[in-house]
């Protein structure tokens, strides 16, 4: 494991959102080196779509927060819009999120650290700092996101971002493929699963979710933030192919990115709403059939999802579409080719499902847990930090900010 360096960290989340790869990895990172999370950076014009954004204006005065023992959190203050349609603007952007992690190393005496990047809009921040060297996590293709999006001027900052980091690590081998040619120093680590967490689906203690119990098996679900990757067309087909079967959507809908009428006139179709994580594998343990059922387009090209080895730790069948990155795993899931094919694998996963096929499944999913994960992307660092010729020594020395609460 990585240890004894300060890493200051830009994020697409806050660090107590749903978590992600990005709270996964840092969290595990935190209890040997000095963490400052640098949360979601959000514009001016996101608390006219999500109110509760208007907090962020209390982000005004800058404050750091302890978020665990070595992690610390920072949040920017609200940007201008179109940052990713306008370089100009990003840069100015940029110049904002730079002084206050410049105010908030100062204030945690961080040294030497290293810059940690999951957004490619760092491109216009990493002169503005001071880092021993470069880390860009590659977790998705940012020019293929809907919206305030050009996507040719974020292609531009990923791949200038690319060439300027010292180590450029990708979740999907699509993403690292699209970026091998700007830097020799490009890796593929796909994601992982919280499979400890998730193992308690197997616990005979473990009940039922009295909302999901509520429906007869078989139960066929669909957990995580149902979005415009949903496949509504292959929750019509399942719902429409067995009026017995149940499907479950458990997790918020994204309002306007989902066709909430169709699902609503399908009378075997059940939105069950947000859970908090402890909550999930219960829900885990009470599917028959878990699916991951996105439709085929740019974005769903390069995802990698987390809930994968989730699904896998609660030993249930898996079946998936429109996600080639996991093209690797047929045998162990079930890949659909379409809506129209998704009827037929859960008839065929319902006949075929027992005890040794849920026993491969977790042991699957045991292999690719967070912890191997982390493992696997510190060697990395080290090498890149190796040959940089940095070493502990430049880093911290082990210091510790004792300083309780916030500052």
């Amino acid at each position: 494991m990585l240890r004894g360096w300060d890493i200051v960290v830009l994020s697409s989340l806050d660090y107590m959102a749903h978590w992600t790869s990005k709270q996964q990895i840092m969290h595990r990172l935190a209890p040997t080196n000095r963490v400052l999370y640098v949360e979601e950076p959000v514009t001016m014009l996101a608390p006219f779509k999500v109110p509760e954004r208007w907090r962020r204006w209390s982000a005004v005065p800058p404050r750091v927060s302890r978020a665990e023992l070595d992690l610390w959190t920072l949040t920017p203050p609200p940007l201008l819009p179109f940052g990713n349609v306008c370089r100009q603007i990003n840069r100015v952007n940029q110049g904002v999120i730079a002084a206050y992690v410049r105010w908030a190393v100062r204030r945690l005496g961080l040294r030497n650290y290293l810059l940690w990047s999951y957004l490619p809009t760092a491109v216009d921040i990493v002169e503005l700092l001071d880092p021993a060297a470069v880390v860009y996590h590659c977790v998705d293709e940012h020019s293929a996101f809907p919206g305030f999006v050009k996507p040719e001027v974020v292609w531009s900052y990923d791949e200038q971002l690319c060439r300027r980091a010292d180590l450029v690590i990708c979740t999907a081998d699509n993403l690292r493929a699209a970026r091998a040619g700007f830097n020799p120093h490009v890796y593929h680590v796909p994601n992982a699963g919280d499979i400890d967490h998730f193992k308690q689906a197997l616990d005979p203690a473990v009940k039922l979710p009295t909302d999901a119990a509520a429906h007869a098996r078989p139960r066929i679900g669909v957990i995580g933030i149902h979005d415009e990757r949903l496949d509504v067309q292959a929750i019509k087909a399942i719902a429409e192919a067995d009026p017995s079967w149940n499907v479950l959507l458990i997790g918020p809908v994204r309002p306007g990115d989902v066709d909430e009428a169709t699902l609503a006139a399908l009378p075997n179709v059940h939105l069950l709403g947000r859970k908090q994580v402890p909550e999930l594998p219960a829900y885990v343990k009470s599917l028959d059939i878990a699916l991951i059922p996105y439709k085929t387009m740019e974005l769903t090209r390069n995802i990698f999802p987390l809930k994968l080895f989730e699904y896998l730790a609660g030993g249930v069948p898996v079946i998936v579409s429109g996600l080639p990155e996991l093209e690797r795993y047929r045998g162990s899931i079930m890949l659909a080719d379409g809506p129209q094919d998704f009827p037929r694998l859960i008839r065929q996963a319902l006949a075929e499902d027992g005890p040794e096929l849920r026993a491969e499944r977790v042991r699957l999913a045991e292999q690719n847990s967070w912890d191997h994960r982390v493992e696997a992307i510190s060697l990395l660092v080290e090498e890149m930090l190796y040959r940089k010729g940095l070493t502990t020594e430049a880093a911290t020395g082990g210091g510790r900010v004792t300083t309780e609460g916030a500052l």
